[in-house]
């Protein structure tokens, strides 16, 4: 008894030891495999790795329609920039574990975290309409996804903050976003990343 006991446990040790193999990225306009160095656009707070140099202008046209096409079924062509449950920015180096819903890989900063999103995604990754990468706390504005520090949907509109301190904030205090120039709320835009991060 002793030893199936003792067998049980180093079983159970190897196979949490086991990395888990993630689903390839793939280019959302051809669905083919890509490579660490191809372009890469963010878009709506997702980051897509293109093929080639002659898919980015095409992806950039109408980025939503290209993430809506039947050939990416069950594959996975984007990889969110920010933890879905606690909203700030995270270097996938340094997640604790991922996911991936809808074609999306999230990442996340807990094992708790990456819990509460699998127990229910969908509550996670709406992603509304209208956008603000414009800080509503420090009145500043955030010049790409990857330079947000985090980010909160108040009435249907998805406002970027410097950094987690500005989102407790906005979070505390959401009449802070009624100070965002109606300028600064619009559609999420495609844009180009400039250097491999």
């Amino acid at each position: 008894m002793v030893l199936t006991l003792v067998l049980g446990v180093v079983m159970m040790q190897a196979q949490a030891e086991v990395p888990v193999q993630l689903a390839p990225i793939v280019c959302p306009m051809t669905g083919q495999a890509v490579k660490a160095d191809s372009p890469s656009i963010d878009y709506a707070g997702t980051r897509y790795q293109m093929c080639c140099g002659n898919c980015p202008a095409g992806f950039k046209k109408d980025p939503a329609a290209a993430i809506k096409s039947d050939k990416l079924n069950g594959k996975t062509f984007g990889a969110f920039l920010f933890d879905p449950v606690s909203n700030v920015r995270i270097d996938p180096k340094k997640a604790a574990g991922s996911s991936d819903y809808n074609g999306v890989r999230y990442y996340f900063a807990s094992a708790d975290e990456k819990k509460t999103f699998d127990a229910d995604p969908k509550t996670f990754t709406q992603t509304p309409d209208k956008e603000v990468l414009f800080c509503a706390v420090d009145g500043k504005p955030i010049k790409a996804y990857n330079t947000a520090g985090a980010y909160i949907d108040i009435k249907g509109t998805r406002y970027y903050t410097c950094d987690a301190d500005c989102l407790a904030k906005l979070k505390a205090d959401n009449s802070l976003a009624d100070k965002v120039p109606t300028g600064q709320i619009k559609a999420p835009v495609a844009i180009d990343v400039a250097t491999k991060q």
